[in-house]
Order: C-alpha cells, then structure tokens, then sequence
C-alpha cells in the first residue's frame, strides 16, 4: 500500500482545502480523485494500481468552484476521477464554465444530466459502473455515452456499486486501459468480463 501525504493548500479564493497526495514522479501528469461520500483511507488500493504515467490526489472539497481553483492552482489541465452523483454534477460544471481545465474525466456510479452535456465542453471521458451496480442503471449510462462525445463505457462485469474502491484492481486496468487508448475486448479485466462501447 502506498503512503499518503496530508496536505493543506491555500486557495486564491482564500480558503483551504485539505488534500491527500500518493507519490508519483515528476513527470506525471496530475490526477484529481472527488468523492465527497468517502475518504482516502478507501483509494489506496486503486492507486497503487494505476500506471504511473498520473500523480493521483483526493481532494476534500464542497463545490465545483472549489474543485475549479484547486485546477488553477495546480496550473495545468488535469484529469478528474469522480465517485457518486454528486461529484460528477462538479465535475459537470466545472467542464460547463472552464473549458480546458480538464483534459479527461471518468465518472463512477454517477450521472451527468442531458441539459449539462448539451453544454459542456467535450474531453475524452469513461463512465465506469460495474454491471451490478445499484446506484445507476445500465440503461442510463448507455444514454449517457450516447449523449457524451468522446466517451467510452465500460462495465466489468461481476462488480456492483463503488467499483473504485470494492474492486480496486479491476476499476484501475479499465483505466489505465482507458487512459493509454487501448481496445479492450471481453474478459480483458482481470477475473471478470466487460461489456464496452465506443462513439
């Protein structure tokens, strides 16, 4: 398991937040965990899968606006990793008011209603649930790939809700396999099948 840094960082807003940094090389690319209903205790196991080409941190915040000046302050497009429906409304918005600010996004067991992706700006992105996910249906993140330019489903089957954190190894191979652009195929996650889209 990986060791997490604590660390507070002043925003130009004046207020601070609390992030959770894991280490990374210097040249990786920043990674922005948000999931508002749990903690960093629960994202170890994730990261230490994930490919190194990302310098992952979870981030503590309230607001989009929060998670737009944590953006600024790291100073370059970022990608964001959110969990749940509350964190893929910020995420949503952020993408809505600043394009540019980030360069990919994958959303896990969240949604992104029609009226924002009409707006927002279009930035490769995974919607990830497990096939037996409970908090979304696989008929809305179908609707949701189709509405969503650049995007990609995947759906490991065999796994229910909060897959970032209940299935670590398995969420993480869909997106390193995400992020570097492979094809994946079925049965290409470890121990489980997928089913996959692309537009």
């Amino acid at each position: 398991m990986n060791r997490v840094e604590k660390i507070r960082v002043r925003l130009q807003s004046g207020s601070a937040l609390q992030i959770h940094a894991w280490p990374g090389s210097e040249s990786a690319q920043p990674a922005i965990i948000v999931a508002p209903d749990s903690s960093p205790a629960y994202w170890s196991d994730f990261v230490s899968n994930l490919n190194k080409s990302h310098a992952v941190i979870f981030v503590e915040v309230s607001s989009a606006y929060e998670l737009l000046m944590l953006i600024w302050e790291i100073g370059e497009p970022t990608l964001v990793l959110g969990e749940g429906l509350m964190a893929a409304d910020w995420i949503s918005q952020v993408l809505d008011i600043a394009p540019g600010a980030i360069n990919a996004t994958i959303i896990c067991d969240g949604d992104v209603p029609t009226h924002r992706i009409n707006t927002m700006h279009a930035v490769p992105f995974l919607i990830l649930r497990g096939r037996q996910s409970t908090i979304q249906s696989h008929e809305r993140a179908v609707q949701m790939h189709e509405q969503l330019r650049n995007s990609t489903l995947a759906e490991p089957e065999g796994c229910g809700n909060s897959l970032t954190r209940y299935n670590p190894e398995i969420a993480a191979a869909a997106i390193n396999w995400f992020l570097t652009g492979t094809q994946v195929i079925s049965n290409d996650f470890p121990h489980s099948s997928s089913t996959h889209t692309d537009t």
